[in-house]
């Protein structure tokens, strides 16, 4: 050991990771899994290799390890000033040096260290008391103190805006001794980009339909109900039941049958028409999705059973639907504003919970369960794969067995309950992650009753019957409870000052429409500043300021925000140019400037889009809710 590196590095890691610092002095491992042997190379640089049992790996190269750093960040080419770096491999620290110095000081770096006894020997004989420095964004995760926070570090660093600037440097022979806690973190990490790209691919794909629904649906939000009345609702000893609509319901949905007023049975939308048509009732079924087809509710006993919903969701089976609406949180600023405003008047603590998801309805599902207070769920119906080569159960969609063609890569094998292997969809892959990430995570008792389609690991594989039998035990009315949730808006004060709040949403809008061409007007004269070189002026100052002010206004006013939200495609394609570098002020300046006109323009022919929308909506239904109070 060198004494006076591994005090150097021992003093700024108890400043920066004190807790690391106690774990390092107290955990002294007798048996090792290698040796780990420092030496000079030829070039007399501080190299790391590892004894393994008689076979040597050199870590980052024999000879010249700084030289392979080298090599990485020349191919790079010029990296981001906003980047995220992941270096798996902390070695002998010479690359993460390199790196550190030569990329921009704004650039997030993540190591990953998958040997905890390499990184002590490292803290022995290499000097990196660079790394705890406490001002540059530097994380490290170490196995054996730290793993469970990679996925802390990926939301910290990595986001839509700089995904594409991502970059990953794996050191030398790490991917051979390590090959599964490596492969295990590159799997997290493909995971969480993957999560970025659906959430962001669906944002765009359902930003003009949102808006089209969110005006449509409010009404429903004024008369409905909060899903936050349904926190812990359930006693303890009642299971849920999800229900969704895999191949494999087929065989067993009958047998539900039994589980009624024993459980809270709580179906996904597909799921719905299938149990109907059985005879069976489920409590609620859950609906997120703002395309889906309104067949899928086409039964006559739909409006008895409650539905968990959204503003954001199809306008057709909100229409449909006559029962009670219990609204979860549908990411739009003017439902908000309105629960709000309502809540400040009264006693009761109203707001519109979000609900977990990893993509799919049986996810949020899952998720209410929990909320309500569930200990144990049941799955039903949850196949997570092509069982037969279809998606989904009888009575749902008609005529959707799937051709699989395995080259196009749409398709993969995973396990199955069976012990063998079944054939999964990309999507749905994502969907079986989620569970048994959040199972892990949740520790809910999950009970897998699906008898077909892909393992969940996590879960305890029972047939129904047996599930049924052992966990619906208790008599629960779920329906009586939920009959009893009080609505939103449950006084005559709080109905007028709602009633009030849509009413003004033609006046706010051409707010909104005035403020965006005032923001415009003031582009146009900074724009002619910067032509003619008078950054410098008080002129440019002023309007860079009213500028400021107008864009103050489009992020904190809820309908500008409202407006702002139709119009994610754009943004989409705006947002990954804001870490470009210029080659002067003034063409970053200029590209400012046009990013900006193209947003508030946007934001003009967005707002008269939607007082179209509140015309064909909140106008008549607000006129309509007048009459009837005139007539009370």
């Amino acid at each position: 050991m060198n004494k006076t590196i591994y005090e150097n590095n021992m003093a700024k890691l108890e400043k920066k990771y004190p807790v690391w610092a106690e774990i390092l002095r107290t955990n002294k491992r007798k048996k090792k899994n290698f040796d780990v042997v420092i030496e000079k190379s030829y070039s007399d640089e501080q190299i790391m290799k590892i004894n393994d049992h008689g076979v040597l790996y050199y870590l980052n190269g024999k000879y010249a390890p700084s030289a392979i750093a080298d090599e990485w960040l020349e191919q790079q080419g010029e990296i981001d000033k906003f980047a995220c770096i992941i270096i798996i491999g902390i070695s002998n620290g010479v690359h993460v040096k390199k790196i550190i110095d030569r990329v921009p000081k704004t650039v997030n770096i993540l190591i990953y260290e998958p040997s905890y006894e390499i990184f002590r020997r490292a803290m022995e004989e290499v000097d990196l008391s660079f790394v705890f420095q406490m001002n540059i964004p530097v994380g490290i995760v170490v196995e054996e103190i730290n793993g469970y926070e990679a996925e802390v570090y990926f939301r910290k660093m990595i986001s839509y805006d700089n995904l594409i600037s991502l970059k990953l440097f794996i050191s030398g022979n790490y991917k051979t001794l390590f090959q599964d806690k490596v492969s295990k973190f590159l799997k997290n990490l493909n995971y969480y980009l993957s999560q970025i790209e659906v959430t962001w691919n669906t944002t765009i794909r359902y930003t003009n339909i949102n808006a089209k629904n969110i005006f449509h649906n409010l009404p429903y939000l004024y008369e409905g109900y909060s899903m936050g009345d349904l926190r812990n609702i359930l006693s303890e000893n009642i299971p849920v039941i999800v229900v969704s609509a895999g191949p494999s319901l087929d065989k067993n949905l009958l047998q539900l049958k039994a589980a009624v007023g024993k459980s809270c049975i709580i179906a996904t939308d597909t799921a719905i028409k299938p149990l109907l048509n059985a005879g069976i009732i489920p409590d609620l079924f859950v609906i997120v999705d703002g395309l889906k087809p309104v067949e899928l509710f086409e039964h006559k006993d739909i409006s008895k059973v409650g539905m968990v919903t959204m503003t954001i969701v199809s306008t057709a089976p909100m229409a449909l639907h006559k029962g009670k609406k219990f609204f979860s949180e549908g990411r739009s600023p003017y439902e908000l504003e309105l629960v709000q405003l309502i809540n400040a008047m009264d006693e009761r603590d109203i707001f519109l919970p979000g609900l977990p998801t990893g993509g799919s309805v049986a996810n949020s599902a899952y998720s209410l369960g929990v909320y309500m207070g569930a200990k144990t769920i049941i799955l039903v119906g949850q196949d997570l794969a092509l069982t037969g080569n279809r998606v989904h159960a009888d009575g749902t969609f008609k005529n959707e067995k799937c051709e699989i063609n395995m080259s196009t890569g749409e398709y993969l094998e995973v396990e199955s309950v069976d012990g063998g292997k079944v054939v999964t969809r990309i999507d749905l892959k994502l969907y079986l992650d989620w569970f048994e990430k959040t199972i892990k995570d949740w520790k809910i008792q999950t009970i897998d009753a699906t008898e077909g389609g892909a393992l969940i690991h996590g879960a305890k594989i029972m047939t129904l019957k047996k599930a049924i039998k052992k966990y619906c035990v208790d008599e629960y009315n779920a329906k009586w409870h939920l009959a009893r949730v009080p609505k939103i808006v449950s006084t005559p004060e709080q109905q007028e000052k709602g009633l009030q709040f849509l009413e003004s949403s033609l006046e706010r809008l051409d707010t909104v429409k005035k403020k965006a061409e005032e923001g415009l007007k003031y582009y146009e004269k900074l724009l002619k500043l910067v032509q003619n070189n008078a950054m410098k002026k008080k002129e440019f100052q002023n309007t860079y300021k009213k500028i400021k002010k107008i864009n103050h206004f489009m992020e904190k006013d809820m309908m500008a925000e409202t407006v702002t939200d139709s119009l994610k495609g754009i943004e989409y394609t705006l947002r990954p140019t804001i870490y470009h570098t210029y080659e002067n002020e003034q063409d970053e300046i200029k590209d400012i400037i046009d990013q900006g006109r193209i947003m508030l323009n946007a934001i003009h022919i967005g707002a008269e889009e939607i007082k179209g929308l509140v015309e064909e909506t909140l106008v008549p239904y607000t006129k309509k809710q007048r009459e009837i109070m005139l007539k009370k």
